[in-house]
């Protein structure tokens, strides 16, 4: 029903038109960066934005030689962009967990360890009682939710001390020991 609406309303054409010459612009359409697709395909068919989805429509579907090699620079430019918002989303949560390894490292803060062994005990613990002892009647979905909710801890716990900036935890700590000797 959704699809039958998108499909007459000018969203649907303008996907259908650009699908073969931008096709992630196209996938685009129909999520939360419809926005800037719109935009993307309105500077490359009239090189300014605020057409309709209508008007791009219909000029998308008479477009010339020149306009779909437009279309298709401004598919590679807006894969480029998507490209470089993951690659700095990647760069920000990373940052992120080195800062926080680095704040426990220079304040010799136990909390983050002692947390970490409490979660994974605490998963193998559910785990072996889960396995060991016939749970109660009904209780089974409480354990699993459990068992589960421990397991995605259990994983952020073993990423954070040993996952991929693990090493740069290390190079900070015998950095800030090289510093401590020197004073």
């Amino acid at each position: 029903m959704a699809e039958e609406k998108e499909e007459k309303s000018g969203r649907g054409r303008l996907r259908k038109a650009i699908a073969k010459t931008a096709p992630k612009i196209a996938a685009e359409l129909g999520g939360p960066l419809a926005g800037a697709a719109v935009a993307a395909i309105a500077r490359a068919i009239f090189g300014k934005d605020g057409a309709t989805e209508e008007e791009l429509a219909d000029a998308v579907a008479n477009a010339d030689a020149e306009q779909l090699i437009a279309l298709r620079r401004a598919e590679n430019e807006f894969r480029l962009a998507l490209r470089n918002a993951a690659l700095e989303e990647r760069r920000i949560d990373t940052g992120d967990r080195a800062s926080a390894r680095d704040r426990q490292a220079k304040m010799r803060d136990w909390t983050p360890s002692i947390l970490g062994a409490l979660i994974i005990a605490g998963f193998f613990i559910t785990l072996a009682a889960m396995l060991a002892k016939k749970l109660p009647a009904g209780a089974e979905t409480e354990f699993s939710i459990m068992l589960g909710a421990l397991a995605t801890m259990t994983a952020a716990v073993v990423n954070y001390f040993f996952g991929s900036s693990a090493g740069s935890r290390e190079k900070t700590m015998l950095l800030s020991g090289a510093k401590n000797m020197e004073e």
